[in-house]
Parts: C-alpha cells; structure tokens; sequence
C-alpha cells in the first residue's frame, strides 16, 4: 500500500484538472477546457475570471498551500518527500515560466470534465475519495512556472508553482 501524505486527487480520467472559481461552479458543464486537453499548464477566461488548467497526462494531483504549488504525481513508493523536495525546489535552477493569470478568492480543483452537480456533491460528501481540493488565493496577479523534480532515483514530481508579481 501507498502511504500518502497530502490529500490527492487520484487521477483524472480526461486527462485536465480545472481550478474554478466557487461562484463558477453552479453553472460549470464539464466542456469548458475541452481546447486545452493537450496543454500541460494553461488558462481559459470565463465570465471575467481566469481559470487555471492542469493536463495532458492523468496523474494524480495536490495542492500544497504554503509554497504556493501544485504536484502531480508520476512515480513514486509515496509521498513522503514530496514537500522537501518542493521547498528544495524553490531556489533551483530550471523553472520554466509557463503564463501570467490573475486570481484571487476561493477555489476548487477537480477534473475539469466532471459537471457541477459531480463536483458539487464531492464537497459535500466527506465519506467518498477525494475529488476535489479546496485552494483559496489572495487576490493579485501570478506567474505560473513549472519544474519536474527527481528527488531520488525511484521519484519524480511534476511541480506548478504560483508566484506573486
């Protein structure tokens, strides 16, 4: 058995993750990032919000709130090291810059093809697996880098940080 110790999203059968903003979610229909399936980081604008998209491969997803960063999961016996290797991350070279969004206020990261009643009733049903994660932001302006890390020979992370401008 894996151990795990952030709460995961365990993988996305369409292969994109959405961060929406909650008072997008009543109206969200589960096509909105169809466009972007192929894109490993990449934003769309609705309603006058920018949405944050995660995809191309299926891999189990967190959030980590006091860097700032997303981790999805390719290989490894557990996670033990994943926020260790995060914080050893933030000063390495090789960050890619990714885009520019703006956000700010209260999410939900869930697969970005799951429509609002699916999403909707994940949050409010503590007894099923995990298929969303709550993130809130402070609101301003944020750069978007990504990096792989291989904290060892048997772990690889693929990290999204949110930097401040």
């Amino acid at each position: 058995m894996i151990r795990r110790m952030a709460t995961w999203l365990d993988g996305t059968d369409f292969a994109r993750y959405a961060l929406i903003p909650e008072e997008l979610l009543p109206a969200w229909e589960g096509t909105e990032a169809d466009d972007v399936i192929d894109e490993y980081v990449s934003a769309l604008r609705i309603a006058g919000r920018d949405i944050l998209t995660l995809g191309a491969e299926p891999l189990p997803v967190t959030w980590l709130a006091e860097p700032l960063t997303f981790a999805r999961w390719c290989y490894a016996d557990d996670d033990a090291g994943l926020l260790s290797a995060v914080h050893a991350a933030g000063s390495a070279d090789g960050w890619k810059d990714v885009l520019a969004l703006e956000l700010g206020g209260r999410y939900v990261l869930a697969d970005a093809a799951y429509e609002a009643d699916r999403i909707l009733g994940s949050l409010q049903d503590a007894q099923r697996p995990a298929e969303t994660l709550r993130v809130e932001l402070p609101a301003g302006r944020y750069r978007v880098q990504s990096l792989t890390v291989d904290p060892d020979a048997t772990t690889q992370f693929m990290l999204e940080r949110l930097l401040p401008e």
